[in-house]
C-alpha cells in the first residue's frame, strides 16, 4: 500500500528534515520518497495544515497484569492501548501472578505481540516471586533475553540482597531498576507528607522515604564499582524509576558527575500534577510515588533539561473500578497512562520550553532498551505517529484500556494522535 503524507511538520530531532514541512511517500511500510513536494499516486493521501510527525514512543515502565490479572488488562487491550498512544515498544515489569520468572516466560513475553506493530520487552525479577528470599536464575534469565531486572514494581528493602544483585549483575549488559521507597517510612502513607496531608488528615509519605533509598542504593553502587576489578560491563547501570523529588534529582546528578553508572526516569504525572490535585480526595490521582510539591515538579523538569533524567514513563498500572471507587485511604494506588503519555508530555514540554521532546519519549529510552529506531529516510521502515493540533478533553469514553483509572480524565489536550504507523501495520483517523 502506498501512503502519501502532504506537508507534515517533522518532529524527529534525528532527521535532517527536523523542523521542516515536507511530503513523504511510503510503499509497503517503507519510506519511498521524501521531498518538499511529491506528486506520485498513492492509495491513501493524508494532508492537513497542523499535522506533525513524531517518532513512536518507547515506554520503560508498564505494570504486567498477566497472568492472573486479565480482568484489569489482557494482551489484546494492552496492545490496543499502547497502539492508540503511539507506544510501539514498552518494558513490562515482572508483576504478574504468578511472576514470570522462567526463561520460557521471558521468551513468551518477547514474542507475544510479534507482528502486531507493538513489541513488549520483559524485565525479570531479582528474587523468586518478588519475595526477597531467594535469588531468581539471574544468568539464565539474562541469556533468555532479559536485560532489565527489578523487584516487581518496587525496590529491594534488604540491603544485603540488593548489594549481591548488583555484584552478580555488574559484569553484564543489564539495568537494575530501583523504585526508591523505604517501606518503613512510607508504610500506611496515602499522599505526599505536606500541606495537603495535614489539611485532609491523611498520613503522608515523606520525601525522606525516597531520598534515603536513593542514597542507600548509590552507596551500594559505589561500593560495587570500587570492587569490580575492572569487570563491570560498560553498559551496566543502576536505574532509578519514577523519581519524584528535587533532592533525588540532586543526588543522582552528583552521582553521575562522580562517574557512577546511574540513570533515571520520571513518571508523566509527576511532571504535570502536584499535591494540590488531591484536595478533593480524587482517588484517580492516588499514585505511587505520590504527587509532590510545585518545587519538586519544577526540579524534575530541570533534571530533564540538564540530562540528569533521560526519559519519561507512563507507569501504566491498570486497576479495576472496584479498587478505585472507595474511601481515599482504602483505594489502590495507580493510574493507566499508555494512551496519554505522548500527548501529555509533548504539550507540557512546550510550555516548559523543553526542546526536542522526542528525545525523552523515543530516542533515549530506545538506547536504554538496546533497540534501534528506524530513521526517517528513504529505504527505512515507516514507524511513528501523526499528531494534529486540536483541543480536546480526555474522558472515560475515550479509554481503550480495560481499566479506566486514568489520572488524565477531564484533562484538556492541545493535540490528538490521529495516526500510528509501524511497517505494514497502520491506522489513521482514530
Amino acid at each position: 500500500m502506498r501512503i502519501l503524507f502532504k506537508q507534515l511538520l517533522i518532529q524527529d530531532s534525528r532527521s535532517s528534515y527536523y523542523g521542516k514541512k515536507v511530503d513523504l511517500l511510503s510503499d509497503n511500510g517503507r519510506w519511498k520518497e521524501i521531498d518538499s513536494t511529491i506528486q506520485s499516486e498513492a492509495d491513501l493521501i493524508i494532508s492537513g495544515e497542523t499535522l506533525e510527525w513524531f517518532p513512536s514512543v518507547v515506554d520503560l515502565r508498564v505494570h504486567n497484569t498477566l497472568p492472573g490479572g486479565e480482568h484489569r488488562e489482557d494482551w489484546s487491550s494492552l496492545k490496543a492501548a499502547a497502539w492508540k498512544g503511539g507506544v510501539l515498544d514498552f518494558l513490562l515489569l515482572p508483576t504478574g501472578e504468578p511472576v514470570p520468572q522462567q526463561p520460557e516466560s521471558i521468551q513468551f513475553i518477547k514474542d507475544r505481540l510479534a507482528g502486531s506493530g507493538v513489541l513488549s520487552y520483559p524485565a525479570a525479577p531479582l528474587t523468586l516471586g518478588n519475595k526477597s528470599e531467594n535469588f531468581s536464575d539471574l544468568m539464565d534469565l539474562h541469556q533468555a533475553g532479559a536485560s532489565w531486572f527489578s523487584h516487581g514494581a518496587g525496590a529491594l528493602q534488604d540491603t544485603d540482597l540488593m548489594l549481591k544483585c548488583l555484584q552478580y549483575l555488574q559484569p553484564l549488559k543489564v539495568k537494575v531498576v530501583s523504585r526508591p521507597d523505604v517501606k518503613g517510612l512510607s508504610l500506611f502513607g496515602q499522599i505526599h507528607e505536606g500541606l495537603q496531608s495535614t489539611l485532609l488528615g491523611l498520613k503522608g509519605i515523606p520525601v525522606l522515604a525516597e531520598t534515603m533509598h536513593v542514597k542507600r542504593d548509590l552507596d551500594l553502587l559505589s561500593y560495587v564499582m570500587q570492587h569490580s576489578f575492572g569487570l563491570a560491563h560498560p553498559d551496566f547501570a543502576l536505574h532509578f524509576s519514577c523519581i519524584s523529588t528535587a533532592e533525588s534529582v540532586r543526588l543522582i546528578s552528583e552521582a553521575q558527575k562522580a562517574g557512577l553508572p546511574v540513570t533515571a526516569d520520571v513518571a508523566i504525572y509527576s511532571l504535570l500534577f502536584t499535591e494540590d490535585a488531591i484536595s478533593e480526595f480524587d482517588t484517580l490521582k492516588k499514585v505511587n510515588p505520590p504527587l509532590r510539591t510545585e518545587n519538586d515538579r519544577l526540579a524534575l523538569w530541570k533534571g530533564l533539561k540538564e540530562g540528569v533524567i533521560l526519559t519519561v514513563v507512563s507507569d501504566h498500572h491498570p486497576i479495576e473500578v472496584e479498587c478505585k471507587e472507595l474511601e481515599f485511604d482504602q483505594a489502590s494506588f495507580g493510574t493507566i497512562g499508555l494512551e496519554t503519555l505522548a500527548l501529555a508530555f509533548i504539550q507540557e514540554a512546550r510550555k516548559q520550553g523543553l526542546a526536542k521532546s522526542d528525545l525523552h519519549l523515543s530516542h533515549n529510552p530506545s538506547a536504554f532498551l538496546g533497540i534501534s529506531q528506524p530513521e526517517l529516510k528513504v529505504g527505512e521502515e515507516m514507524k511513528g505517529m501523526l499528531l494534529v493540533k486540536e483541543k480536546n478533553t480526555y474522558e472515560v469514553a475515550n479509554i481503550i484500556s480495560k481499566s479506566k483509572n486514568s489520572i488524565f480524565i477531564g484533562h484538556s489536550f492541545d493535540f490528538k494522535i490521529v495516526g500510528v504507523f509501524s511497517g505494514l501495520n497502520h491506522s489513521y483517523g482514530q
